[in-house]
């Protein structure tokens, strides 16, 4: 409530008492935008570009042949790894140790040390 002479109750400035009242609800939209999470395999891109930043083996291309790649860095992942498998479209993913890591899903060797959860839509 105002008083006379511009203070609040609590004897701040109104000016103050409302700046910090912006600060906290700007800073709790922020959290709350944050706290969305990605779906398991949610789709990502493996363009020319970002494809440079990770590892590929195999013949062809993403999204054909038989190449799989994982890019651990990628920006529209929320663990980071975008990972294509033996050809298929590219999805987020995560570092496993074993298929009980994965969901709906397997843990994939893609090199020494390093292991993937695919959908278990892409098992062979």
């Amino acid at each position: 409530m105002r008083r006379a002479g511009g203070r609040s109750r609590s004897g701040k400035p109104v000016a103050v008492a409302t700046a910090w009242l912006a600060i906290a609800l700007g800073c709790g939209a922020l959290f709350s935008a944050g706290c969305e999470t990605q779906p398991p395999y949610a789709d990502c891109d493996l363009d020319e570009e970002v494809t440079k930043t990770g590892v590929c083996s195999g013949d062809g291309t993403v999204g054909k042949g038989t190449t799989s790649c994982v890019v651990t860095k990628h920006p529209h992942c929320a663990q980071g790894v975008c990972v294509s498998h033996f050809g298929s479209a590219a999805f987020c993913s995560s570092a496993c140790t074993d298929d009980s890591s994965c969901g709906d899903g397997f843990c994939w060797t893609f090199a020494e040390n390093e292991r993937y959860c695919v959908p278990n839509k892409l098992k062979n």
